[in-house]
């Protein structure tokens, strides 16, 4: 087993926690490329696509790759959202680092998706409410939604397969999710949630 040659932060680390041993993972919106390299040194991963839709954030994801010599491992793809990738090539799809809305466009985009075997872990920065709404009216099931705080910002990060079960989410599922049953951040997501419906 190679050594990771860095720790991830809270967010990208609650993530990495969600891959299953042994899958090739897709990190859509690579940025630095730190996840794929991370998973893929770590063991965790025998193989990774780092993939971004502008070449200056796959250009440092690149460099990331060569730093901790990660070449045979990690494959980087231009790419708007998984658009570029084939379903046969991975089994985890991780997209996180960007709003809500935007995830929510890349699922709808890829049939593909609506596959029980494969496994999406999201981390919406933003209208994590709006993709639950979609996620759920379109058969897909949050399996765990876990809280992280990272310089004194909250985030979520969900576990998610297509089971086919539609369902109307009512306002609690909306904006509470399931980071309510037992995450130590719970109170404290449930307050922040309680304040902006308030607010709304």
């Amino acid at each position: 087993m190679r050594e990771h040659p860095f720790k991830l932060d809270a967010r990208l680390n609650m993530a990495a926690l969600m891959v299953r041993k042994g899958c090739i993972i897709a990190d859509i919106g690579t940025d630095h490329g730190y996840l794929p390299v991370w998973l893929t040194r770590k063991g965790i991963c025998p193989k990774a696509i780092a993939a971004d839709i502008n070449e200056m954030p796959l250009n440092k994801a690149k460099q990331t790759v060569i730093k901790y010599n990660a070449q045979d491992m990690v494959s980087l793809r231009l790419s708007d959202g998984i658009d570029k990738i084939n379903p046969d090539e991975v089994d985890d799809i991780i997209i996180a680092g960007m709003g809500g809305d935007a995830i929510t466009g890349i699922i709808a985009r890829c049939n593909w998706l609506k596959d029980s075997q494969k496994h999406l872990i999201l981390q919406p920065m933003t209208c994590a409410e709006r993709l639950r709404k979609y996620l759920y009216e379109n058969g897909y099931s949050i399996c765990q939604e876990e809280i992280v705080i990272e310089h004194g910002k909250m985030y979520t990060i969900m576990l998610c397969i297509y089971s086919g079960k539609i369902v109307l989410p009512d306002i609690k599922m909306m904006y509470i999710g399931k980071s309510h049953d037992s995450n130590e951040y719970a109170l404290e997501y449930l307050e922040k949630q309680y304040n902006r419906l308030i607010s709304i």
